[in-house]
């Protein structure tokens, strides 16, 4: 096989040359990865036709008196192709040529998700320290200053904002802010004092992420916020609502270096957490719900058939007190309901009215709206346990922090009593409650104070004894005749109604009546003795 016949068979482009670099004959692989053709490079100077890289390693190569053997891949943009190439020189000089685009955009490809990967890692584990210790926090500014102390002023996030949203007002105000930019945390301020278009009142407004890829192009942001962005290098925003069960308590906003500098994986991680920094600070405004001494009770009347309680009374011919609402943890809340029905299943009621419990079990099951329905007590006007979930008038006012005193409801409406949290704007809370009901009105407020009596000042000292679960499983299991003789729960089904296993019920339990005991018999030690 003559050398031009190897040439041409040859699996790799094949380009003979002289050795001052005049092109001698070139095989179809050659011609068709410089995209030209044989017939027209056999003549030419390899230097002319060879297309140009950035580095010209090719030309020099063939720059002095001989051809210089040499081995590179480079880019070559006018074929858009990385190119391998061999100069191999002999009487003649022999140059190879192999396409390394696909692989080398492989390699690239790889390189790409490792970052991404590497970004979502470094991401979810910073999101993961500042959720341990949002959990930890004492109160409110202790959320704002972990989440903004942790994010602010790292490799990640040059900045961190957190705001708090002021309920009567419905306006945010800095609760801190980390990070070497002190003249943007001033203008954010200056901006909302100033009610100017910023992404974090967006984000309140809405309830949903904000993201500006680059903040100097952004035109409705204020610009002494833009200004100052620029001077510290900060191009891009995210703004992530604090939110829990539909209501937004605050906003946190991250800055970066870089322009659209938030990937979906970020963004996820920011949102997981804003709602558990959202649940930490609704939990720390129910613990000042419980201490405060000062309560706005509320009343508020529903007029709505569509209201699951409302809906249950008109189709079972009976009006429905709520004795009881026990938030069960996951937004749901755990009803214990009045029936003023016979245990019976023949009609007759204690009040005059018509319809039986069975058939209330029935038209409470049916409904979406409610979950895990049961008849407490069997002898007497029994008790029905009901949990509703998803957006009712009840578990609006647990996710804003108030707690449900008492509520009736009748066929065509429905009255509920609530102690809102003394900081809390009763006209926002009822806009909430609004929401999920045709007809809102707001019957009565007033400020009450707690007073210091012998039993309040008891309950407030076991309050301070039990944990959070403790006081769940003990009032539930109260409010489900646990307790009673006979019982009206067994501890199987207390705990199936707080969705953990027995052995866990019976653990809080045992917990917390061994706290509620031992807080009995030592204030009864410290009262004086009596005769008789």
């Amino acid at each position: 096989m003559t050398l031009d016949d190897r040439l041409q068979a040859a699996p790799i482009g094949v380009i003979e040359t002289s050795t001052d670099g005049r092109v001698v004959d070139a095989n179809e692989a050659a011609a068709t990865t410089l995209e030209t053709t044989p017939e027209s490079l056999r003549g030419t100077d390899i230097r002319d036709e060879f297309p140009k890289s950035a580095a010209g390693t090719l030309r020099a190569a063939f720059a002095g008196d001989s051809v210089t053997a040499r081995s590179f891949e480079e880019y070559y943009p006018r074929i858009d192709r990385w190119l391998s190439v061999d100069v191999r020189v002999g009487e003649t000089a022999l140059v190879y040529i192999r396409d390394r685009t696909e692989r080398r955009e492989d390699a690239e490809r790889v390189e790409r998700l490792e970052r991404r990967l590497e970004r979502v890692q470094d991401i979810n584990g910073l999101v993961a320290a500042v959720l341990r210790r949002v959990i930890d926090a004492s109160d409110r500014t202790a959320v704002g200053q972990t989440v903004c102390e942790r994010l602010g002023g790292t490799d990640r996030y040059r900045f961190a904002w957190v705001g708090e949203r002021d309920f009567p007002d419905d306006n945010l105000r800095t609760l801190a802010a980390a990070g070497d930019a002190p003249d943007l945390r001033t203008q954010i301020g200056d901006a909302l004092e100033a009610e100017g278009t910023l992404p974090e009142q967006t984000a309140l407004e809405t309830g949903e992420t904000q993201v500006v890829a680059t903040i100097a192009e952004d035109e409705t942001a204020p610009r002494g916020v833009r200004r100052a962005a620029f001077g510290h290098g900060l191009q891009s925003c995210l703004a992530v609502p604090l939110a829990y069960r539909g209501t937004t308590y605050g906003v946190v906003s991250v800055y970066s270096g870089r322009e659209d500098g938030f990937s979906d994986g970020e963004r996820a991680g920011l949102e997981t957490l804003g709602r558990v920094a959202g649940f930490a600070i609704r939990a720390l405004r129910q613990e000042d719900l419980l201490v405060a001494d000062t309560l706005t009770e509320v009343t508020i009347d529903v007029g709505d058939e569509s209201v699951p309680l409302v809906r249950a009374a008109r189709e079972a011919g009976c009006p429905i007190a709520l004795d009881g609402a026990v938030p069960r943890g996951d937004g749901a809340v755990v009803c214990y309901l009045d029936t003023g029905l016979a245990g019976d299943d023949t009609g007759a009621t204690s009040g005059g009215s018509d319809g039986t419990v069975s058939e209330l079990e029935d038209v409470l099951a049916d409904d979406e709206a409610v979950t895990d329905v049961r008849r407490i007590e069997d002898e007497g006007s029994p008790q029905l346990q009901a949990t509703l979930d998803g957006e009712t008038p009840v578990t609006t006012l647990v996710a804003w922090g108030a707690t449900v005193i008492s509520a009736e409801y009748t066929a065509d409406s429905g009255r509920l009593v609530a102690e809102a949290p003394p900081d809390g704007d009763v006209r926002r809370l009822v806009e909430a409650v609004d929401a999920t009901a045709a007809e809102t009105d707001l019957v009565s407020k007033a400020e009450t104070s707690r007073t210091s009596d012998s039993s309040e000042a008891f309950r407030s000292d076991l309050d301070e004894r039990l944990t959070d679960r403790q006081r769940t499983v003990l009032r539930t299991a109260h409010l489900s005749g646990y307790f009673a003789s006979p019982r009206g729960s067994t501890s199987e089904e207390v705990a199936e109604t707080l969705d953990i296993a027995g052995s866990t019920l019976l653990y809080h339990l045992r917990r917390a009546e061994q706290e509620l005991v031992s807080a009995y018999f030592e204030t009864d030690r410290e009262s004086p003795p009596t005769d008789g």
